[in-house]
């Protein structure tokens, strides 16, 4: 039988995992959560980024764009639940999630936004794929980057996303 972890318990050793990413001089060497959205892997700013959640099946809200999935409880707040790779137009979402087989839904996770954005989101990540520092990167655009085995990696602005006007604005 498979132990399961406690979210809180996880969450403690995330936090000791990152204070103990930080380098000599203080400076904290990880500057990314990287995570798997439709096959590509992207980076979310841990500046921006907020508490990783497992998955909770949303509730659908009608009358929102195809992107919005509904909302889910989660530790006590009603939260909006975005399909990211949908939003970004990725062909491969175009299925729905309800097509995904169950256990697929369950290993994904979702992904706040920090407090300090003051929006009540979180986005569905397919995979958590750990912590990634600017050391590790190299930049080959606007927000693109490849990382040392050339693997391309795509950053998502949280707080820009937070501020547009689109994402806001989920009534259809």
């Amino acid at each position: 039988m498979i132990k399961k972890e406690s979210l809180s318990e996880f969450q403690g050793r995330f936090a000791s995992r990152l204070q103990g990413l930080q380098g000599a001089d203080g400076v904290d060497a990880s500057h990314w959560l990287a995570v798997e959205v439709g096959g590509h892997k992207c980076l979310f700013p841990l500046a921006q980024s907020g508490e990783i959640f497992p998955w909770s099946e949303p509730h659908p809200v009608p009358y929102t764009k195809d992107w919005f999935v509904g909302v889910a409880n989660l530790r006590g707040a009603l939260c909006g639940v975005v399909n990211l790779s949908k939003y970004l137009g990725e062909p491969s979402a175009n299925h729905t999630l309800s097509d995904s087989p169950k256990w697929r839904l369950q290993d994904r996770q979702l992904v706040g936004f920090h407090p300090a954005l003051e929006i009540s989101t979180v986005l569905i990540v397919d995979r958590l794929l750990g912590l990634k520092s600017q050391r590790q990167m190299r930049a080959v655009g606007d927000f693109q980057h490849q990382d040392e085995t050339g693997q391309e990696w795509r950053e998502i602005d949280l707080h820009a996303l937070s501020q547009n006007a689109f994402f806001i604005d989920i009534a259809q």
